[in-house]
């Protein structure tokens, strides 16, 4: 059973990538339609993750899936896209948008600014460390994780179906 969730996984995650990398490109956009196109695609992968889910339990389980495979189905579902998402991001900040990170850096500080955030060297220095590639790609790799596992604790409750005793 193993191995079928994963090769499902693998084929959901391809279009639960394409839509997180959807939603990833119109962020960096400064447009007020696309943040809302990104917000429908977030929401639309909560649904999504869900409606693939049930569709394996139904068709590929024969109706039935206890709550710690739904778990692992979701789960994977959304790390298999994240992996997606990853690379179009490194593509993105390495190659289409080399200035992403900076930009993103000097909002921030802008920020701590406007909020009178003091901002001390170390500060300052962590900043510079995390707006890195690799530390922003990792970053987002644990943000994902755990966003997979959120998403994935609650969905699986819906998804699991027990055998019937009759």
């Amino acid at each position: 059973m193993h191995s079928t969730i994963r090769k499902t996984a693998m084929r959901n995650g391809l279009i639960i990538g394409l839509l997180l990398s959807l939603k990833f490109i119109f962020s960096t956009q400064n447009s007020g339609i696309l943040s809302f196109l990104s917000i429908m695609i977030s929401i639309s992968i909560v649904v999504l993750l869900y409606t693939l889910s049930v569709k394996f339990r139904d068709n590929e389980l024969t109706g039935t899936i206890s709550y710690g495979h739904a778990f692992s189905t979701i789960f994977q579902n959304y790390l298999y896209g994240a992996i997606i998402l990853w690379l179009v991001m490194l593509v993105y900040i390495s190659y289409i948008n080399p200035n992403y990170l900076e930009t993103y850096k000097d909002l921030t500080l802008k920020m701590y600014r406007e909020y009178k955030i003091p901002i001390n060297d170390n500060n300052y220095k962590a900043l510079e460390v995390f707006f890195k590639p690799s530390s922003f790609i990792a970053l987002n790799m644990f943000a994902s994780a755990i966003t997979g596992a959120f998403w994935a604790l609650i969905l699986a409750a819906f998804v699991k179906k027990e055998k019937s005793l009759f």
